[in-house]
């Protein structure tokens, strides 16, 4: 079984996909005109207090002010956020949701700096390690090592050279800012209060790997402070400071580990970046590179474009017979699991169920990510009378979202075989950055019937005739195909039960709903 990392490399847009036991897991992509904001941090200003959200909406440069929760704030403290901020005040901040539908970027004053093995929180001393490492020893070794390596850096200045500042920049505005945040402590206080966030990748790395990774986050924020201490003696928030890298390195940096046996780039330009980056972050993996001849076919090694063609869609097929079917809505998803063709009876429907439902939680866990669905999630399972078939439902859906970076929470089932769930919403689910809304029904799925518009057509123009003059004469201006329904025999008996004269125009531009009936003449 083949774990690999494939990034495909086209001139209007970066796809990559994580492939794990031939099977796609993850899928990201970016495109220059949807840049994402996700994890950049800024110098915002805090455009107004909403005292009964209990939270601030900054303006950090973007189309829409950001949205800061009380909660986000640092240090954390049960104030009303209105006594921790006011409007006009300039705050440090990061971006750790994109844009959904009409709301703007979620933000936070948490901020954490990503690297390959773990995530600095400059304003949070504590040492965590990501429960994705299930094994307890291994947990605990990373702990005490990473403790270990944050007191030693808090005795040892960090000399950011040139070559280190060029590194920590990234993608940087140079805009200035005034920053005159919550956080008031020396540079050199705050540093010595770091902590860090171990994540999977770590798993089996030994401490000169990890030492390497906490000096070059050390070096980004350093350079991120110096920057809002320039810019602090200006008045020019909002501003950038920092961004993420593209998303090759990106790529790199979230999924090479020790699980991953290859790495396959089409294009000169990102097998160029992908080795760069591999020579001074993980020079182990530098033979595991590949460059693949075919520009075009990459995505057709493991039938990913058909993977992507089922994520889009509304009904994925399981091999059992069942199908799993995916409803959004503004507040929720909800998911259906069909038992479709497969049927049976009595005790042996209670097995089938089973089955299709234990395959049914794998393919969910799974298409959750593909997606990028976040927010409440309702399953709806088969329905069993065993409790131990439903307990060991809900257990084999925990063990299938286990391997999910975005964390999750998953309840219990109900008597009724609903399984309800939240997952973090990051970025934009996958349907938003591929799909536009239909024009015709603005996004909806359903459009009147016909039948439905023309009854609704006829008494509209009952009304009008009924309030113009005698001898009027109504234009009714409509789509082709509600024209095409007033025929003349169905026009002749509305004129004369309305008494006047109607006039039918077509419109081909117009929407089947459309419709307008105006009075012509007296």
């Amino acid at each position: 079984m083949a774990n690999e990392l494939l990034i495909d490399v086209g001139l209007t847009e970066t796809r990559v996909a994580l492939v794990e036991d031939d099977r796609l897991v993850h899928l990201d992509l970016e495109r220059p005109e949807r840049d994402s904001a996700l994890g950049a941090i800024f110098l915002g200003r805090v455009r107004r207090i909403e005292k009964g959200l209990q939270a601030a909406y900054v303006d950090i440069g973007l189309s829409r002010d950001g949205f800061l929760g009380r909660d986000d704030l640092v240090p954390v403290r049960d104030l009303p956020i209105e006594q921790r901020l006011h409007e006009g005040e300039t705050v440090l901040v990061q971006v750790i949701r994109d844009p959904v539908g009409e709301k703007g970027v979620k933000l936070t004053c948490q901020i954490a700096l990503p690297g390959r093995f773990l995530s600095l929180t400059p304003f949070d001393p504590a040492v965590r390690v990501t429960k994705r490492i299930s094994q307890d020893a291994e947990r605990m070794r990373l702990a005490a090592v990473m403790q270990s390596l944050l007191a030693l850096a808090d005795q040892t200045p960090l000399k950011v050279t040139a070559r280190l500042q060029r590194r920590a920049g990234d993608r940087r505005s140079a805009r200035p800012a005034r920053y005159d945040g919550a956080d008031r402590r020396s540079g050199e206080d705050r540093r010595k209060s770091m902590g860090c966030i171990v994540n999977a990748n770590a798993e089996g790395a030994d401490k000169t790997e990890l030492a390497a990774d906490l000096e070059r986050l050390r070096a980004r924020w350093i350079a991120i402070e110096e920057r809002r201490s320039k810019a602090s003696k200006t008045c020019g928030a909002p501003a950038e400071l920092w961004r993420e890298m593209g998303p090759v390195g990106r790529a790199l940096r979230d999924h090479v580990g020790a699980k991953l046996d290859r790495i396959r780039v089409n294009a000169a330009q990102g097998f160029a970046e992908a080795r760069a980056w591999l020579f001074e972050h993980a020079p182990d993996h530098v033979g595991r590179l590949e460059r693949f001849d075919d520009p075009a076919g990459l995505f057709d090694l493991f039938d990913i474009e058909q993977d992507i063609a089922d994520a889009l869609s509304r009904r994925v097929a399981l091999k059992s017979g069942g199908a799993i079917i995916f409803g959004e809505t503004e507040a929720l998803t909800a998911i259906d699991v069909d038992s479709g063709k497969a049927s049976a009876r009595g005790a042996a429907f209670e097995e089938l169920a089973l089955k299709i439902n234990l395959e049914a939680a794998a393919e969910i866990a799974r298409q959750l990510r593909l997606r990028g669905i976040g927010g409440i999630i309702v399953i709806d399972f088969l329905h069993m009378e065993s409790a131990a078939y439903r307990a060991q439902t809900v257990n084999a859906l925990r063990q299938a979202l286990a391997r999910d970076p975005a964390p999750v929470k998953v309840l219990g089932m109900s008597a009724l075989g609903l399984v309800e769930m939240t997952r973090k919403r990051v970025g934009e689910p996958l349907s938003a950055r591929l799909f536009d809304s239909c024009p015709t029904c603005d996004g909806d799925g359903r459009l009147p019937s016909l039948p439905a518009v023309l009854a609704e057509l006829l008494r509209r123009a009952w009304r009008e005739a009924a309030s113009s003059p005698p001898g009027a004469r109504l234009e009714i201006a409509c789509a082709p195909d509600v024209a095409a329904l007033l025929d003349a025999d169905l026009r002749n008996r509305l004129e004369r039960q309305i008494g006047a004269m109607v006039h039918v125009k077509p419109e081909a531009g117009r929407r089947r709903e459309s419709f307008q009936v105006t009075r012509q003449g007296r």
